[in-house]
């Protein structure tokens, strides 16, 4: 089974920057943007984006299961994981999607259906500037300790 993490979000804006901020702790290095790199165990290849496009319907297409990772400022814990359904929505502009339009989208066009989640990670700060509050960074280790485990049980 291929999967793909999405970290989605603006390093530049404090904890708007956690789902690449995961991204980067997984794949030990910070990637550029939209380059795909595989973690160490080969499980996972992973990519972020300061937001998601039409273009990551084709991108996601080619995975069994297809986690996206973004900020949330009213999160119930410091992360979470919830399947995502297919949903076309009509945003403000055609240059961002949510992850249930890229996922709706992949099935419209390239008749692709991978198994969508979205793992929400809470945020406290938002201003301009880099770098993650301390409360962004207890959510980053939340994050990485409930993906490890939600891929892990993927394999069994």
């Amino acid at each position: 089974m291929k999967t793909l993490l999405v970290g989605v979000g603006n390093p530049g804006r404090r904890d708007d920057g956690l789902g690449p901020a995961l991204v980067e702790r997984l794949g030990g290095m910070r990637p550029p943007e939209r380059a795909v790199i595989t973690t160490a165990d080969g499980s996972t290849d992973l990519f972020w984006a300061y937001q998601l496009n039409i273009e990551d319907a084709a991108a996601v297409g080619d995975y069994d299961r297809v986690i996206f990772a973004d900020a949330a400022v009213e999160a119930a814990a410091e992360a979470d994981i919830a399947p995502l359904a297919p949903a076309a929505s009509i945003a403000f502009t055609t240059h961002e999607m949510s992850p249930a339009s890229v996922l709706a989208l992949a099935e419209e066009l390239y008749g692709k259906s991978p198994a969508g989640f979205l793992l929400q990670i809470r945020g406290a700060e938002w201003d301009f500037a880099e770098g993650l509050s301390a409360e962004g960074e207890r959510s980053l280790d939340e994050a990485e300790r409930l993906f490890r485990s939600f891929i892990k049980e993927l394999k069994t």
